[in-house]
């Protein structure tokens, strides 16, 4: 197994609390080890954390990673210390990194947040919701009320916008979600979490023994409340949710399989686990060593860490878990809720919540993907004629819609990066002049490049503090300074595209699962790919001019395992308008009517891409169905999107068998014979699939197709 790759530090600066929160994991719960901790982070383990952190990111090649100062309550160790201590750990280290403060808020007066915003130090407040909701568990040691301090703290963070995180609440289901959105609402956070109370197995959740419905009730309200009222409040909570079960990773601890990227270091300097493992059992958090005498590199490789890793995979979950329907959503759910007389080897605590709650989120985002005709009529531009869209020789003026709102789309997208840089990045000053002088159309066709699409999407996943992996699994990282590369890039040349660059961000996002073909080997083969293209272009003038508007870049690739003589290609939406396709067989270029099969197919898959853009054809279902042309089973989507591009590859090889060269006649009858009988079997499966009304529309007109040219 490979190092874990620590990304994130929760850095215990006081280990004491002005609150006595009656729920808190560190003063309430099975580990008391913080009586026996020093009160605040010595100086020397201050200047010892800062030491291990550049000495461990320059090792492991992180160049973007976040510190979390944390408690107790970390302002009781002072504004002014904690700035020094952020700039002693960014002075230490080579990469950037993303220092944060939760605080209850009490300390949090102005003079504090002047030193904190100098410090550039993000805040996240702990605030539970109006006054009933925080006063009845978040109090002072004499039990008095912290709402009013805590709520003034909300509003001078409210005028510091660069400064404020977002806030994190604990549920409470006496609280009723109307209650807790209406306040939050008022104050509209930049982020909201809501956290369920700490619970496991020995140590259940408050109230569900006398009612077990009681979260599940809360919980479905609370999301629905959230889906049809206040879609505006980004509650990190619902929105991982809903990653969650469209497939998307989820960004969050609470739903999905995981890795651990994240340590503590208490007010001893010693390295932790994460922090809320602290609910279990005492001592269940302690990795050995400290910041004095053990680089967290050894700590990466640690038997403890490598323990938990492996109960993040569903190789370390329950019989139980593993044979869950939903168990690709939930990851068996966090890992502290799974405690009980076993260790981990149990379903979390809130098993029947989570099940329930996925359940209803799938209906409910199921209806959202299924509008009516109206609503989709609506979506689509006026007039829309999907029998036109299908051909390139009609699909002129809807094709130049799509191109246009997608490189409008991608230039809006792209100038909210360069304006983040611009603030981040002074060094990239001439680069984000540059940029500031194109014209519009230049601009846009800079952002609509696919590297410039994969490289934006991922700095912007990765400058919210969340990991982002390649294809094969491997964590990819997107440096600022690619927006020089970016504007001297070469144009495309004569034939509209941009053939074989070795742009990184046309390959970063795949990792080791593709091999890219070098220099030597794109030279061999740009006269096969120009020949390819004029076939096209002698063919069908329309077609070869979508393809030119649609698509941007030809990559030259090769399955590495696949058998040499096997020609294969791909394309991603992550990169839209780049094909992948591979130029040889063995040592030897393909036939040039092999790879313009592969352009084809593929500037399909991405003119499908645009029209999704707009409405989905397919709903949200983890439903799989059986596919003609493979061997596993396959999303409906990816049935679709099969059936779009063969139902065009077959009037290219009905042209390759009447006028094309008498060495593949034979080959065209074949390839025709068995592309008839896979369409035939896969409108039959569609027309079982949940399809969309855009979907059913399209599956129709394709069908149709078919059979006229089929008769």
């Amino acid at each position: 197994m490979t190092p874990a790759r620590i990304t994130s530090f929760l850095v215990k600066v006081a280990s004491r609390c002005n609150l006595d929160c009656d729920y808190c994991y560190v003063y309430h719960h099975a580990d008391q080890s913080w009586r026996a901790m020093p009160k605040l982070l010595s100086a020397e383990d201050r200047s010892c954390f800062a030491t291990r952190l550049g000495a461990y990111t320059a090792q492991a090649e992180i160049t973007h990673c976040a510190v979390v100062f944390h408690g107790g309550e970390p302002l009781l160790a002072g504004a002014d210390k904690l700035a020094a201590f952020a700039a002693q750990i960014r002075a230490a280290t080579t990469a950037k990194v993303d220092v944060g403060l939760q605080t209850n808020g009490l300390l949090l007066d102005d003079a504090a947040l002047d030193q904190l915003e100098a410090a550039d130090i993000g805040v996240s407040l702990s605030l539970d919701g109006p006054r009933a909701a925080q006063d009845k568990h978040r109090t002072t040691r004499k039990g008095r009320s912290s709402f009013d301090k805590v709520l003034a703290a909300l509003e001078r963070l409210k005028k510091r916008p660069r400064l404020f995180a977002g806030v994190i609440a604990v549920i409470d289901t006496a609280t009723s979600p109307e209650d807790l959105f209406a306040f939050f609402d008022a104050h509209h956070p930049p982020n909201l979490d809501f956290l369920l109370p700490d619970a496991h197995h020995l140590r259940l959740p408050p109230g569900r023994a006398l009612d077990p419905s009681l979260y599940e009730r809360w919980l479905i309200g609370a999301f629905d409340l959230w889906l049809d009222h206040y879609p505006h409040l980004p509650v990190r909570t619902f929105e991982a949710l809903l990653d969650a079960v469209s497939g998307l990773p989820s960004r969050t601890d609470a739903f999905g399989f995981g890795d651990v990227s994240l340590i503590s270091i208490e007010t001893d300097g010693s390295y932790h686990d994460l922090d809320v493992l602290k609910v279990t059992q005492d001592g269940a958090t302690s990795l050995g060593g400290s910041v004095r005498d053990t680089p967290i590199a050894d700590i990466a490789t640690s038997p403890r860490i490598a323990a938990h890793r492996a109960l993040l995979s569903k190789a370390g979950l329950c019989r139980e878990c593993q044979a869950c329907p939903i168990v690709e959503i939930c990851g068996g759910g966090s890992l502290p809720h799974r405690f009980g007389t076993d260790g981990f080897n149990h379903p979390t605590v809130y098993c029947r919540e989570m099940l329930a709650l996925v359940e209803h989120a799938r209906v409910r985002l199921a209806e959202l993907l299924l509008p009516s005709d109206d609503a989709l009529d609506s979506a689509l531009p006026t007039g829309t004629d999907l029998a036109a869209f299908d051909l390139a020789e009609s699909a002129t003026a809807m094709m130049d819609d799509l191109c246009a709102g997608a490189r409008s789309a991608a230039r809006d997208a792209l100038l909210g990066t360069v304006r983040e840089l611009r603030a981040t990045h002074p060094e990239l000053g001439p680069a984000i002049t540059a940029f500031d002088a194109l014209s519009v159309s230049e601009q846009e066709e800079l952002a609509s490049a696919p590297g410039a699409i994969a490289w934006r999407h991922t700095l912007d996943i990765q400058t919210a503090a969340y990991e982002v992996q390649a294809v094969d699994g491997a964590a990819i990282q997107a440096d600022a300074s690619y927006l020089q590369d970016l504007l001297a890039q070469p144009s495309r040349d004569g034939s509209g595209f941009q053939i074989g660059f070795p742009d990184p961000w046309l390959r970063i996002p795949f990792g080791e699962a593709i091999y890219f073909e070098d220099e030597a080997t794109t030279a061999k083969v740009k006269p096969i790919v120009e020949e390819a293209l004029q076939i096209i272009e002698r063919w069908r003038p329309a077609m070869a001019r979508e393809m030119r508007m649609a698509c941007g870049a030809i990559q030259f690739i090769r399955d590495p395992l696949a058998h040499p003589d096997k020609i294969v290609s791909f394309s991603d939406n992550s990169v839209p308008g780049a094909l992948y396709v591979s130029v040889l067989q063995g040592d030897d270029p393909i036939d040039a009517y092999d790879l313009a099969d592969s352009l084809l197919h593929e500037h399909r898959h991405q003119k499908l891409y645009l029209l999704e853009r707009l409405a989905p054809t397919v709903a949200s279902t983890a439903a799989l169905v059986s596919s003609p042309w493979r061997e596993d089973l396959r999303p409906p989507s990816g049935l679709l999107h099969a059936v779009f591009v063969f139902v065009e590859l077959r009037r290219f090889w009905l042209h390759v068998r009447d006028e094309g060269p008498a060495r593949l006649h034979n080959r065209a009858i074949n390839q025709l014979r068995d592309t008839e009988e896979n369409l035939r079997d896969a409108f039959v499966t569609l027309d079982s699939c949940p399809l969309t009304p855009l979907g059913r529309e399209l599956v129709a007109v394709l069908k149709a197709s078919a059979e006229r040219e089929l008769a």
